[in-house]
């Protein structure tokens, strides 16, 4: 992502109707000699943009929308169920084929730290993490705009980085076949991903719908997608619809039967039961400890 195209949350809110609105800033926060920032792309461009080089090591979850990355040669799909990881000098380009509005984190953190938790054997740059993993992200931000101490932000972050390092490695390249199946399968594990992370729309589609969207067939993209990421079309897709009730929580959205029926749930008690399942915490929690008020 260039400089042009990337804003800080705190440069966007500086509107005083918005700042009253959002409560506290989003920005960048240090804490434990690691720099968290809170980033929303508005690089609008369905092709590659770049090339750009990273300066520094950098570990990005995302939290909604979603967009191709291309790092040291290796393309994948950044959406709402992971991340990914770079290190000093890689190359990196980005493309937006669902649009600009994704937002992520970016915890930029030492090389020792980096060597300590990430630097096995890589099977890819990018990553998936857990619900849990996911809440554990969402609330070190809360706790941040509510203006928790530098001890706490810094235990947060390393419980946060712990985990994120137990879940790299998730997302498979190698299915097992032939280099251009391989290439074949991947590509469309990361169309049937931009086609779900690009809203309530792409996850209120049946399974048919989704695999005639991306020029499968509803078999073959289920067999193909847990070959490649390691799980199953319903779980990631699951994964989606929470982290988008989580995500319209954090934006001020309080009416948990309204996020239900949004997000394809048969009702309320079934979007509790989900999150419950996904996060450890059911919804109605979840949305006070997320709530960005000042």
């Amino acid at each position: 992502m260039n400089e042009a195209g990337r804003r800080s949350i705190r440069e966007l809110l500086e509107d005083e109707a918005v700042r009253e609105r959002r409560g506290a800033l989003r920005g960048r926060i240090s804490a434990a000699g690691i720099t968290v920032e809170d980033i929303l792309c508005c690089e609008d461009s369905s092709g590659f943009v770049g090339p750009g080089h990273a300066d520094g090591y950098t570990v990005v979850l995302a939290r909604s929308g979603g967009y191709l990355r291309r790092i040291a040669g290796e393309e994948f799909f950044v959406d709402a169920s992971g991340g990914y990881l770079t290190r000093p000098g890689d190359e990196h380009r980005v493309a937006h084929p669902i649009g600009p509005g994704d937002r992520s984190t970016e915890i930029r953190i030492g090389a020792e730290l980096f060597t300590d938790r990430f630097d096995g054997p890589p099977i890819s740059r990018r990553f998936t993490v857990t619900g849990t993993t996911d809440v554990h992200h969402r609330t070190l931000l809360a706790a941040a705009r509510r203006g928790a101490d530098e001890f706490e932000l810094g235990e947060r972050l390393h419980r946060l980085l712990d985990d994120v390092a137990a879940s790299a490695g998730h997302w498979r390249t190698d299915t097992g076949s032939r280099p251009a199946a391989a290439r074949a399968h991947a590509r469309l594990v990361r169309d049937a991903c931009a086609v779900l992370a690009a809203g309530v729309p792409g996850l209120r589609l049946s399974l048919e719908e989704l695999a005639r969207a991306v020029g499968g067939s509803p078999h073959h993209l289920s067999r193909v997608f847990r070959a490649v990421t390691g799980t199953t079309l319903t779980h990631h897709r699951n994964e989606l619809r929470i982290r988008g009730v989580l995500h319209a929580l954090e934006e001020g959205e309080d009416s948990l039967r309204t996020l239900a029926y949004a997000y394809g749930f048969a009702d309320q008690a079934h979007l509790t039961r989900v999150c419950r399942s996904h996060t450890g915490c059911v919804p109605s929690v979840l949305r006070g400890v997320l709530a960005d008020r000042a």
